[in-house]
């Protein structure tokens, strides 16, 4: 059953890269089969339906809901799936939302403090071909930042063990990557808490960082997420390389053009940077390692990060430093110590595709094979 399950994953996400045209009609599926499903106790060892916002009046939830004083967290309305009023009227000016308004926090995490310093992250793994880019990275000695999806924890959980026996900094993504602005105060506890357990289950440690699913984030959702203990972290305003797109049809070159354009604007910086990329479809990982990556190794002067090694904080977890190394797996020019070692977790010999990636259970329900599929319009 479970290599079922895994086999149904991974034909899911080849699907979904040949329908993401039509991501609005996914979408509005996906709501709807969410929107369908009745609540069920999750058992123990068990997870919540994959790709959907989890119930929050699961025992469990209703555990770490004592975790959050509500008294504390700032009253705003939910969005309409992260939208924006027409000329955001009625939001409030101290609501700080990052969607509409463009508004970061004191505490939220956009840049790295040094000059010349990239934070290089990636979002929405573990997925089969994180494999492509984990090999990549492995051989130039590059560590990264991976903002994992809950719901691929599950399904792949072999893929981040590997990442984090590589000393990969590994953060929270949500469980069903939803725009968190339009939640109640309780989903948004149990999004980010699925998440931080399935994680925890697979790799025994608890990270301090999340990121938003499509930057939606306001005071409200920061409010929660501070209060579990996690900080805030966005990318520069300016650094998405819109990978995503490469996913419709947008040709990979226009993605590596807009990254050249960038490497003008960065030695005028004042401070570094943090870029929005994703490793959850063959394309997004085709431009970083036929394109972006490469230029990026060969760039004089350009220091690339985990945005916990930019910050200089060595213990990203709330067990501490756990696999992550501060000083390792800078990539600072092409002058690189290659690391071809080829017995690493979820490899076979150095072949990606033999990594066993036997899902552990969530709680799967009919149909949860075509909501697996649908979130693939999570990053249009």
């Amino acid at each position: 059953m479970v290599q079922l399950l895994s086999a149904v994953a991974a034909i899911s996400l080849t699907l979904a890269a040949t329908v993401c045209a039509h991501s609005t009609q996914l979408l509005e599926k996906r709501a709807a089969h969410c929107a369908a499903l009745t609540y069920n106790a999750i058992a123990p060892g068990q997870y919540p339906v994959l790709d959907c916002p989890p119930f929050d009046q699961d025992p469990q939830v209703q555990e770490w809901l004592k975790l959050v004083d509500m008294t504390k967290v700032p009253v705003y309305p939910p969005s309409i799936e992260g939208g924006c009023p027409p000329n955001n009227v009625g939001v409030h000016p101290d609501r700080c939302w990052w969607t509409c308004q463009k508004c970061t926090a004191p505490d939220d995490v956009v840049t790295c403090p040094k000059t010349n310093t990239w934070g290089l992250t990636y979002d929405d793994g573990p997925s089969p071909e994180s494999i492509r880019l984990y090999d990549d990275l492995l051989q130039h000695n590059q560590k990264a930042t991976l903002f994992v999806v809950g719901s691929r924890v599950v399904s792949y959980p072999e893929t981040l063990k590997r990442a984090y026996k590589e000393g990969h900094h590994i953060a929270i993504h949500t469980w069903s990557h939803t725009y968190m602005t339009s939640l109640s105060n309780e989903q948004v506890v149990a999004e980010l808490m699925w998440t931080r357990k399935a994680i925890f289950d697979t790799i025994g440690v608890t990270p301090l960082y999340w990121r938003p699913p499509f930057g939606d984030v306001d005071n409200r959702i920061r409010n929660i997420a501070t209060q579990l203990g996690l900080k805030t972290s966005i990318w520069t305003q300016g650094f998405d390389t819109n990978d995503w797109t490469v996913v419709t049809g947008t040709p990979y070159q226009t993605i590596i053009d807009k990254f050249k354009t960038w490497l003008t604007k960065i030695p005028t910086m004042e401070t570094g940077f943090i870029v929005l990329q994703h490793d959850v479809f063959r394309q997004q990982v085709d431009v970083a390692l036929n394109g972006i990556l490469p230029i990026a190794y060969a760039t004089k002067g350009l220091t690339m990060q985990p945005i916990a090694q930019c910050l200089n904080d060595g213990k990203p977890y709330k067990e501490g430093s756990g696999t992550f190394q501060l000083g390792s797996g800078n990539n600072q020019s092409n002058d690189n110590n290659n690391n071809n070692n080829t017995n690493n977790t979820g490899r076979d010999g150095g072949k990606s595709a033999a990594v066993d990636n036997t899902p552990v259970t969530p709680l799967i329900v009919t149909g949860a094979s075509m909501v697996f599929m649908i979130v693939a319009a999570h990053v249009l």
